[in-house]
């Protein structure tokens, strides 16, 4: 039976050692050679302080294999490094979002169907209107750590964007909830899309969500 539109597919379980995708990381991200410890010492901090859970520390003598889950942790982490984000509130935003109760979407269900849009491809002239955008609508990066607020994380697909858009900027001096017309956005689906290619140049093809 057919599945409705914006289901997530169930696919075979996908499975990488850090170093391959690492690799992917380092050109998905145009990481250059200068940088490399840097870079290395960044995602090992968030990892050895919990940017997989509790449960999934990498150090303790058993070496961690990585499946999608992890690998979109890292690159919600990339990603928001790439924005100028703490550790700190990396690793806040993880814990707190990455799952919700509906009718919110958690981080992980963003970064699902975000690969479901991925997987069609740009290069044959597809129309990748329904990309999926992850976005902060009124961020405040500076205030908000002093209040102990976590930014709102949210995601819309591309063609609804300027709706998006248009709202955040519209914001007033006088919004009750003292939102400011700020907003930072990423088309998540071409990220990925990124790290897929990146990816499969290490002859491991595409993970699956």
């Amino acid at each position: 039976m057919a599945k409705p539109p914006g289901a997530v597919v169930e696919m075979p379980p996908f499975e990488a050692p850090y170093s391959v995708v690492e690799g992917a990381l380092i050109g998905a991200y145009n990481v250059p050679a200068k940088a490399l410890g840097a870079f290395r010492g960044r995602l090992g901090h968030l990892q050895r302080r919990g940017l997989f859970g509790g449960r999934h520390r990498p150090g303790r003598g058993v070496a961690l294999t990585y499946r999608p889950d992890q690998l979109h942790r890292l690159i919600f982490a990339c990603e928001a490094l790439e924005f100028g984000f703490s550790p700190a509130l990396i690793l806040d935003l993880v814990k707190t979002l990455w799952v919700r109760k509906e009718p919110h979407r958690g981080l992980r269900d963003i970064f699902q169907r975000a690969e479901q849009a991925a997987m069609i491809d740009p290069a044959n002239g597809e129309n990748t209107g329904r990309d999926i955008i992850m976005h902060m609508g009124g961020v405040r990066l500076l205030t908000d750590p002093w209040s102990n607020a976590v930014p709102n994380v949210n995601s819309c697909e591309l063609h609804r964007l300027p709706d998006h858009m248009a709202m955040w900027m519209r914001m007033m001096p006088d919004d009750p909830a003292g939102v400011p017309p700020r907003a930072l956005v990423v088309n998540l689906s071409m990220r990925l899309r990124a790290f897929h290619a990146a990816l499969a140049a290490r002859n491991l093809g595409k993970p699956p969500t």
